[in-house]
């Protein structure tokens, strides 16, 4: 047995082992790496102010215009008397931001495409998702919709085909940002083949065959 010289090199071959055990077993589930990896990635962007349409909520050309601070996602407000009372209102595109303050944003948030149609609805409560996240292509089909709960995925999780047919790939259970229960993957052929992942709390731990 290899000499093992720290905790953090025998907690990589302690995953290692994990990985590779999984993998004798049949139990890897590439489309979920790819879907996590993804999801990441888009988080990343999100938090970026340069972030270049590649988010997974940010666009450029959105209602409301939110920022990203701290976990949260927050849009500028102002203070104005109305009726002799102070009240938030969204300033206007040529106000001073310096005017405004930031708050966590509540309310149904739309992304568009270049060509204005609609890409992303979302539903957000104090900053976070909360509800129906829907991402749509330019013909305005579907590509991925999931159900959030105070920012984690949180329900069905439901991935369509990218091709003319825009029939579903995958159907996934989700429980406070991790798979639990079955995941359905369906393949390209005109007459779909059904795979089952069954996972508990985040772990897979069986297929169908």
């Amino acid at each position: 047995m290899k000499k093992v010289t720290n905790l953090e090199s025998y907690k990589h071959m302690l995953l290692k082992r994990e990985g590779d055990l999984k993998a004798s077993k049949g139990l890897i589930d590439e489309d979920a790496d790819y879907e996590d990896a993804l999801f990441d990635c888009e988080n990343y962007w999100d938090s970026r102010l340069d972030h270049g349409n590649f988010g997974f909520i940010q666009r450029q050309n959105s209602k409301p215009e939110l920022m990203y601070l701290k976990g949260k996602f927050c849009q500028f407000v102002q203070y104005k008397k109305k009726d002799g009372k102070k009240i938030l209102e969204v300033p206007s595109k040529d106000t001073d931001l310096s005017q405004c303050i930031l708050v966590e944003y509540t309310g149904i948030y739309e992304g568009f495409h270049e060509n204005g149609s609609l890409e992303i609805n979302a539903e957000f409560v104090n900053g976070l998702l909360h509800g129906r996240f829907i991402h749509l292509n330019t013909a305005f089909k579907k590509i991925r919709e999931y159900s959030f709960f105070k920012g984690k995925k949180h329900g069905l999780g439901i991935i369509y085909k990218k091709d003319e047919t825009n029939r579903v790939s995958s159907i996934t259970h989700w429980q406070h940002g991790f798979r639990d229960g079955e995941v359905m993957r369906f393949n390209d052929e005109k007459i779909q083949k059904l795979t089952t992942f069954s996972y508990r709390r985040g772990e897979l731990y069986e297929r169908s065959k």
